[in-house]
């Protein structure tokens, strides 16, 4: 697998990852080009070669020269810790923060409602914090889709993914799809978080795809020419604002929506699709005095320990 340049050499190219699986999966070899050696090496299982030319593979498949054995010529790249934000950041909102720590726990979907400034956007960015380290299996699943998506960079190896799509964003940038079916964020978003800002400015018809894929974890893709299913495994934090002005339940400046705007504005978002969401609280804004007073909180490190300990709780049971 690889692309042929004029000159005759080999140049990287993307998906190998989820093709490595598959070949060591059917105990196959495969040969790829050399800039794909890290990657392949991913996969303890795999029989790989790495060849720089075509000239270079023709001499190695007719027995006249070895190809280099890149299992140790590789370097080995060290992963970036990732650079999530920390809940110690978070002053108050304790029933929020709380919140966070259940869903984490139970892998529960989250909805944040609040005015602008509440701290909502803070909270979920929090969320791949705290959650569990990812096990080498699920590292490869999130490998293998940024492999296929954009190639796969050896300094994010085991980070939780963490998307953030516009809400101007097709339901082809959303779930995926294209002439040739590709992963969409949901899919880019597996084994991590999902979060929608300003939730009622999507698209109706956009967020109600999401239907499938919060239920089953996975998306079918289906085109003339081909099918693909890629997998959907999310966590989703969405945030919206109670009204359109988004004072509702604040006195400074205090709600100037219509009680028809507001109900226009619920109804953006149907009940089928709230359904799928388990947590749904109100952030209140905090005065400026209290955020003085408040006391730092627990990084997002020791939530993250009890985290861990809740799901093997659950494990056991």
């Amino acid at each position: 697998m690889g692309e042929l340049a004029l000159n005759g050499q080999l140049q990287p190219v993307k998906g190998v990852l989820p093709v490595a699986l598959a070949a060591a999966q059917q105990n196959q070899a495969l040969v790829l080009p050399q800039g794909n050696a890290l990657e392949a090496s991913r996969v303890s299982a795999l029989c790989f070669y790495a060849a720089a030319s075509l000239v270079e593979l023709v001499a190695w498949l007719k027995g006249q020269a070895p190809l280099p054995d890149f299992s140790v010529q590789t370097p080995v790249i060290k992963p970036q810790a990732a650079a999530y934000s920390d809940l110690a950041n978070v002053k108050g909102q304790a029933t929020a923060r709380r919140a966070l720590e259940v869903a984490a726990s139970g892998g529960h979907n989250l909805l944040l409602s609040g005015p602008p400034g509440a701290g909502k956007t803070l909270l979920a960015s929090c969320l791949p914090g705290i959650l569990p380290p990812l096990t080498e299996t699920e590292a490869l699943e999130v490998a293998a889709i940024e492999s296929v998506s954009q190639g796969h960079d050896p300094a994010r190896w085991g980070q939780r993914p963490f998307r953030a799509p516009h809400h101007s964003s097709s339901a082809i940038a959303l779930v995926g799809g294209g002439s040739i079916p590709r992963p969409g964020e949901i899919s880019r978003a597996h084994r991590g978080v999902l979060f929608l800002d300003e939730l009622p400015e999507f698209a109706r018809s956009v967020l109600e795809m999401l239907r499938e894929p919060l239920e089953s974890g996975e998306i079918h893709l289906a085109r003339a020419a081909l099918q693909a299913s890629y997998p959907a495994r999310f966590m989703l934090v969405a945030a919206m604002n109670p009204c359109p002005c988004g004072q509702l339940g604040s006195d400074q400046p205090p709600c100037s929506c219509s009680p028809a705007q507001r109900h226009r504005y619920r109804a953006k978002l149907s009940a089928p699709f709230l359904d799928r969401i388990d947590l749904q609280l109100q952030v209140p804004a905090l005065p400026p005095q209290s955020l003085w007073d408040e006391p730092v909180g627990e990084s997002s490190q020791q939530v993250q320990q009890r985290v861990i300990a809740a799901r093997a709780r659950q494990d056991d049971r």
